[in-house]
């Protein structure tokens, strides 16, 4: 009885799925056993620990679900870090060297796409042929395809060159506004209190040391973001002025997408994915309106998750092999 795997594999954590290929349907979404294990973008923790934590993802998946192996005719999956096409390469050749050693049917496919495609099937309807995803969380960026399957790409540039509107983004400005507000060139604002608490510091002055002398990481600045959220919903007005820049950010990697391609047009939808949309109303809200007041596409939420992407890639390359 034959499989697809279907994998969507960012920094910080990575999905895997299966699905029973006579049982597919596109039009429904189905209800799956879900397993999640470590992050496995290649540039992050290197090509040996990325097979590693795949083999280890997938052997579990199958004896959990008491898969045999041998069924296991293709496996698509969307992995951070390749967009190069050197590194999909390698990424799709590790995946070929895991299917033999796990004994996958011996003429399996092996697709590998960047996160962000998959993400992008995933969250569009299963009728439209045409659209732009904007995702949101650590970091920001886009994606659009056109009718023809062009594909365009933007932000994207990580938390030093770009992350506009992200997570980091969003954490960063938090602990600019203390440092602003203490030095009264800014309004003063509840997120003084609530950066000091919860990073366990004396006064604002110790954010120098936090910051300069102990390398935070980027998901830790961008775990701030939440105050700011909290903040916002205490009508603190620099949170929600915060959360408001963040959300233009957002609507400008939608307006630069459509820059880059005529194929784009202010009736294309545009969709959404990442925690921030998620939990901060008025960032959705501003994204939103944003699109409306520049024409930049219609909004319409998100059909399925990521990972689901994936599914749908490797159910097409059944129904045409020679793609």
């Amino acid at each position: 009885m034959p499989y697809v795997i279907g994998i969507d594999g960012g920094g910080t954590k990575t999905t895997c799925v299966f699905q029973k290929v006579e049982d597919y349907d596109p039009f429904l979404k189905p209800q799956r056993e879900v397993n999640i294990g470590e992050g496995t973008n290649p540039l992050s923790v290197g090509f040996e620990q990325m097979t590693d934590r795949l083999h280890q993802l997938v052997q579990y998946g199958l004896e959990a679900q008491g898969i045999p192996q041998g069924d296991v005719v293709g496996l698509c999956a969307g992995i951070a870090g390749t967009r190069l096409e050197a590194n999909r390469l390698m990424v799709e050749h590790e995946l070929k060297q895991l299917g033999q050693r796990l004994h996958l049917h011996p003429d399996a496919f092996y697709k590998v796409k960047s996160d962000l495609y998959v993400a992008l099937r995933g969250a569009m309807q299963p009728a439209d042929k045409e659209g732009i995803l904007v995702i949101c969380g650590t970091g920001s960026n886009a994606i659009g395809v056109s009718q023809a399957g062009h594909l365009v790409y933007n932000g994207g540039w990580g938390h030093i060159l770009g992350d506009e509107g992200s997570g980091y983004s969003i954490g960063l400005q938090a602990l600019k506004a203390v440092c602003k507000a203490y030095d009264r060139r800014q309004s003063p604002t509840e997120l003084t209190g609530m950066v000091l608490d919860t990073l366990q510091l004396a006064s604002e002055q110790e954010l120098i040391h936090y910051i300069y002398r102990e390398g935070k990481s980027k998901n830790e600045i961008a775990s701030l973001a939440r105050l700011v959220i909290e903040a916002s919903t205490h009508s603190d007005r620099v949170a929600v002025e915060i959360l408001r820049e963040a959300g233009d950010e957002l609507v400008e990697l939608v307006r630069g997408l459509m820059r880059k391609s005529a194929s784009f047009h202010e009736a294309i939808p545009v969709t959404v994915a990442g925690s921030i949309f998620t939990y901060s109303d008025i960032i959705k809200n501003r994204f939103v309106e944003g699109l409306s007041v520049h024409r930049a596409g219609q909004y319409q939420p998100p059909y399925a998750d990521p990972v689901e992407g994936a599914i749908i890639v490797a159910m097409e390359a059944i129904s045409k092999p020679t793609i």
